[in-house]
């Protein structure tokens, strides 16, 4: 049963609030921040490397505490432990990337956010199922299935956005963004320090406001 469908698969994903197309590279119950179409030249490239950004920082992102939460349902529908799930997924992410470097989680530094540097939660769906994504500007953190997060998927957005920053400027979302400023005219000053201003705010956000 571990097996069958261990493999990474594109998924769109749609927002109840918001236009365009979406991207989410997604490995069984891990899924990658959403690329929204359009905005980079390579949208499956963008989304694999989101995808391969959460293993990355391994066991301090949300996405493995949250298959730790659910270790119990593995055990009785699939008898794996969730740690024996992961080891599956990190071997199907070897195989596609080759050597994965894992790597500290950055520290943030928060601070409060002027009027466009808030959190915004999103309602989603990906195969017919639902998702809450956590954004702030043109940021998203991956999406947190909403079934098996309840009743903490706010909490579980919020903690994905912030993986995204804890990634940071070493990381596929930060180099899409660098993309899409240098489209629109911005130099890398003016990119880092919106950057760095939502860093501070997704900080500063309680996790349960």
């Amino acid at each position: 049963m571990l097996d069958q469908d261990l493999q990474i698969r594109f998924h769109d994903m749609t927002f109840h609030d918001l236009e365009g197309r979406f991207l989410v590279a997604k490995l069984r119950r891990i899924s990658s921040p959403p690329v929204r179409m359009g905005s980079v030249a390579d949208a499956n490239a963008s989304a694999l490397g989101r995808l391969i950004d959460i293993f990355r920082l391994g066991t301090e992102s949300r996405s493995y505490a949250d298959l730790r939460a659910i270790e119990r349902h593995l055990l009785r529908e699939f008898a794996v432990t969730a740690q024996e799930e992961w080891d599956a997924y990190l071997q199907e992410i070897r195989r596609v990337q080759g050597d994965l470097d894992v790597i500290p989680p950055l520290l943030l530094t928060p601070q409060p956010g002027q009027a466009d540097q808030r959190v915004v939660f999103h309602k989603a769906e990906m195969n017919q199922r639902p998702y809450l994504v956590a954004r702030i500007g043109d940021i998203m953190g991956s999406p947190a299935p909403v079934w098996l997060t309840l009743p903490k998927e706010k909490e579980s957005a919020l903690a994905r956005l912030r993986n995204v920053f804890h990634i940071g400027v070493r990381g596929q979302v930060f180099r899409d963004f660098v993309e899409s400023g240098r489209k629109k005219g911005q130099g890398a000053a003016v990119i880092l320090k919106q950057w760095r201003a939502w860093e501070e705010a997704v900080a500063w956000k309680a996790p349960g406001a």
